[in-house]
């Protein structure tokens, strides 16, 4: 139900690296694309840093982080706490108000949630680091109103074990080691809603580990998990059905990267990767008799093995201008909701997943140009992909129908621009845009009629002129989206207006503390992103379509020692 990224704090963050493309052989199953959330590291000496912010529909946070790192050893310890009640849109009306929760309900606690953290990290013998870290949360009553059910309870534990060691000879630049584990309780209900009562408890863990050695130009490494998703739902006049039926999912990969300066003007990117992944789900769990009914299977595993790779070239066509081009395959294995979710309510539509699901490819070329200067950086990207086997939802006929996944081949192409431009020592202008188009093959057999992708994001983009001196700035920014009518019928997917918003912030900092105050959405319109009312499974009907945040308001004051 969550992405991923809800499970780290924004204090946590130090950066957040984004690899656009199949371009990452380091991690199973990018097929497009990576977000690399970096956490923060303590720094040296003693460190203390308050954050605490304010806003509209009483939002509240804080956030203390302490730090302590020498030559031997580091340390850091970090809390925060998040809480608002539901939002306003442009209209004036709670988000509450769009979907079916019962009247005093509709202004209680949209979210709070506790996050704890803290690292270990010491250097036993030199050249050898360690480091340990683990972060507790908890969050309670988190809503959604574009679903049937909300958040009672969300609780999230993640730790990891690094080490490294530098310096092991002329060949053997350095090794790391890596393990991970992750565990997240979520339990969602319709306590808070009208009609009739439903809830499901998920259960997902995740451990693995990673060994990588750095042999100067070339990388070399291996990557084990093992991750397992489990729910059961109960819904009135059903009883209790397992939806994900307690499913694993292991995988073994090897990589390698190799990176080389061919010549003084030209650089080579090379990544390859081997897989062998398995799905399996408890027999005595699943519901078989529904995969049967729907696809003709009572399968319950699926090994799949399969190669990625890339190829990456970077030229500089003169002082301050880079051309690239790069080729990838990637590959998606179907995830254990895709291929094994069951869920058969009395007398209504039905969810079934697909067992015989090929993995998604992705083959991609994409093309950049980047030229910098001391005043200007302008970056722009084009893009074709074309997916086979692309996992789209669709309605599986029967009595009565279901909503089931099939394989389609898919064709993605676009592009975006980027600009940096210095007006003056203090004025700055930023720009950007962003455009991409998507068709899918049909098959009217399986009714699969549009031929549009669905989630697709319409034309975007944003303009922002910035006054910096240093120790205070002040920024304006508009945000403008097109009409998005390239929409999937066949999942009842709505059309949705283009919309434009401006924002406005300033701030300063002085003696370590800093001061930023801001409105978002300054003219208070109502608008309605994209992806505002279409989730799968326990979507709320097509009719209710959740808007984004009207006017809103906030301060955000930090002091660091």
């Amino acid at each position: 139900m969550d992405p991923p990224a809800f499970h780290v704090d924004f204090s946590e963050v130090e950066r957040i690296e984004i690899i656009k493309g199949p371009f990452d052989v380091r991690h199973q199953g990018s097929m497009a694309g990576l977000v690399n959330i970096i956490t923060k590291r303590p720094e040296e000496g003693f460190r203390l840093k308050l954050n605490a912010s304010a806003g509209s529909f009483n939002f509240i946070n804080l956030s203390p982080v302490v730090s302590y790192a020498d030559d031997k050893l580091s340390i850091l310890v970090g809390y925060s706490y998040r809480y608002s009640k539901p939002y306003k849109d442009g209209d004036g009306r709670r988000v509450t108000e769009y979907a079916n929760y019962k009247p005093e309900f509709r202004n209680k606690k949209a979210f709070e949630i506790n996050t704890y953290w803290t690292k270990l990290g010491f250097k036993p013998i030199e050249n050898h680091s360690v480091e340990f870290s683990y972060t507790r949360q908890d969050a309670r009553n988190v809503l959604y109103p574009y679903l049937r059910m909300d958040t009672i309870r969300d609780k999230m534990d993640r730790f990891n074990m690094n080490y490294q060691i530098d310096g092991i000879s002329d060949t053997l630049k350095s090794l790391k080691f890596r393990l991970y584990y992750a565990k997240v309780d979520h339990l969602m209900d319709s306590r808070f809603r009208t009609g009739m009562y439903m809830r499901t408890d998920a259960e997902s863990k995740t451990y693995g580990g990673r060994l990588e050695a750095n042999l100067g130009d070339l990388t070399l490494g291996f990557e084990a998990y093992k991750r397992n998703w489990d729910a059961t739902t109960f819904m009135m006049m059903m009883g209790k059905q397992f939806s994900i039926p307690d499913v694993d999912t292991e995988n073994f990969g090897l990589y390698g990267e190799y990176k080389r300066n061919l010549s003084d003007r030209l650089r080579l990117v090379a990544g390859l990767r081997l897989d062998t992944t398995k799905t399996k789900a408890d027999r005595s769990k699943a519901n078989t008799d529904l995969y049967f009914d729907y696809k003709n299977t009572r399968s319950t595993s699926k090994t799949d093995t399969y190669p990625s790779g890339n190829v990456q070239l970077f030229y500089e066509l003169q002082k301050g201008t880079e051309l690239f081009v790069g080729l990838g395959h990637s590959v998606r294995v179907p995830d254990a909701q895709e291929r094994y979710f069951a869920l058969a309510p009395m007398g209504g539509n039905r969810w079934v997943g697909n067992p015989e699901l090929k993995p998604s490819k992705n083959t991609e070329l994409d093309l950049g140009i980047k030229h910098s200067t001391d005043k200007a950086l302008i970056k722009a990207t084009a893009f074709y992909s074309f997916v086979q086997d692309y996992i789209t939802v669709h309605r599986q006929s029967g009595s009565p129908d279901a909503r089931s996944y099939e394989n389609v081949d898919a064709q993605f192409f676009g592009g975006e621009v980027d600009l940096r431009l210095s007006l003056t020592q203090e004025l700055f202008l930023f720009g950007g845009m962003s455009y991409v188009q998507a068709r899918k093959e049909t098959k009217p057999e399986k009714n699969i009629r549009s031929s549009n992708v669905a989630e697709i994001p319409p034309l975007k983009t944003r303009l922002a002129l910035r006054y910096d001196k240093g120790i205070y700035f002040g920024e304006v920014e508009t945000i403008l989206l097109a009409t998005q009518n390239r929409v999937d019928r066949d999942l009842n997917e709505q059309k949705t207006s283009g919309y434009g918003v401006v924002n406005v912030k300033v701030g300063g900092n002085f003696k370590g503390f800093t001061l930023t105050t801001g409105i978002d959405n300054v003219f208070d319109k109502k608008y309605f992103e994209h992806l505002s009312y279409l989730r799968n499974p326990f979507a709320m009907p097509p009719s209710v379509k959740v808007p984004e945040p009207g006017r809103t308001f906030y301060i955000n004051a930090s002091y660091t020692f």
